[in-house]
């Protein structure tokens, strides 16, 4: 939110914030697929893929990835895999 001009609008704020929760989820776990990501952001897949590019990664997991349904279970069994 420093990076906004002090003029900036609400919609203007609301864009960096979402575009700085996504680059620092993607950052935080850059091993999870772009819609596991977008979802827990309330996004889309394609933001996430827009925010790796924006930070020069690669791309992440296929969706479907064994890694992907093994932490999604994980969530569904409260830690408990």
């Amino acid at each position: 939110m420093e990076t906004a001009p002090d003029d900036s609008g609400r919609d203007d704020r609301v864009k960096l914030r979402r575009a700085g929760l996504i680059e620092f989820e993607v950052q935080r776990t850059p091993d999870r697929t772009d819609g596991s990501i977008a979802k827990a952001c309330r996004s889309s897949a394609a933001a996430v893929a827009a925010a790796r590019r924006r930070l020069e990664m690669d791309e992440g997991p296929p969706a479907g990835s064994d890694r992907d349904r093994v932490a999604t279970h994980e969530r569904l069994a409260g830690g408990r895999a």
